[in-house]
């Protein structure tokens, strides 16, 4: 007797590695705010996909995964900004010289 079982193998998208992939370089700041918004768009886009075809795709996880790093990776660009403005302002010398009449 055969097994009528069919055995399939789910594809991880493509679109979810990509975001994973950019969301660890963002994070690295190889790539400070372009890997970040790329790993957000491509692991939403990919999300959508999985979704709409859970009998074809697999890696929501990983595309999940990559929208975090992606926005961790803007809020450490963000916080780095505000650092550097900051040390800016703080260190750059003030002209303390009093015009005289």
């Amino acid at each position: 007797m055969t097994d009528n079982v069919r055995t399939q193998s789910l594809q991880t998208h493509t679109l979810a590695i990509v975001s994973l992939v950019l969301g660890i370089l963002g994070l690295a700041q190889v790539l400070p705010l372009v890997g970040p918004i790329g790993a957000i768009i491509s692991g939403k886009m990919a999300e959508k996909e999985i979704r709409e075809r859970p009998d074809l795709y697999s890696g929501g996880n990983i595309a999940h995964a990559g929208r975090i790093l992606g926005w961790v990776g803007i809020g450490l660009f963000c916080l780095g900004l505000v650092l550097v403005t900051l040390s800016l302002l703080y260190f750059v010398p003030v002209s303390t010289r009093i015009i005289q009449q």
